[in-house]
């Protein structure tokens, strides 16, 4: 009998710690998982924002200045008319500027052909090829008058000539205010 009454007494301690524990899964917990849920809900709400303040480097008004650049030749060449006429840009290097350092360097079709000929002429008979400046530069003459007529008549070249030219601007600014005069310039900050 005594075994009888210690599993009952017992079963009687830890039936009511049973039943509150099983009071608190069954009831309390689920409100309380509720409530973080709320309070998680809320945080979701107000997300941290941290706002930092730089200047452009120049290289982004570079990427954006050829990016302008490559839009408003990508609409005039696809308004003109004229396949000769045309503008590319590729990286080569400017004999003009005696350098052959390759730049990004932008000229209308028959400039390039015309430039490619005298190589070749160049290469084959090796002497320096006679070259006809006077009709190339009537030439490019004729491609500003395409230009300029094509931006009169269109609204959309007109506004992209306009956003290259400013954003040109503001390249060659920046440029010359950091780069003070140096040939090999670099963010000084």
């Amino acid at each position: 009998m005594t075994i009888s009454l210690v599993n009952e007494c017992s079963l009687s301690k830890t039936a009511p710690s049973v039943f509150a524990l099983l009071f608190f899964c069954l009831l309390v917990a689920p409100v309380q998982i509720a409530a973080a849920q709320e309070e998680d809900d809320k945080s979701d709400e107000y997300i941290e924002e941290i706002t930092s303040y730089g200047r452009k480097s120049l290289l982004s008004f570079r990427v954006e200045m050829v990016e302008a650049e490559k839009s408003y030749y990508d609409l005039y060449n696809t308004l003109n008319d004229d396949d000769e006429f045309d503008v590319i840009c590729k990286k080569a290097s400017d004999n003009s500027a005696r350098s052959r350092i390759a730049r990004r360097v932008c000229k209308a079709r028959f400039e390039w052909e015309s430039m490619s000929d005298n190589d070749r002429d160049r290469l084959q008979d090796g002497y320096l090829p006679q070259v006809n400046w006077a009709a190339i530069n009537r030439k490019k003459l004729m491609v500003l008058d395409k230009m300029e007529e094509l931006a009169n008549e269109n609204p959309e070249l007109r506004e992209a000539l306009f956003s290259l030219t400013r954003i040109s601007q503001k390249f060659e600014e920046e440029k010359k205010t950091r780069c003070e005069g140096d040939i090999l310039c670099r963010d000084k900050d």
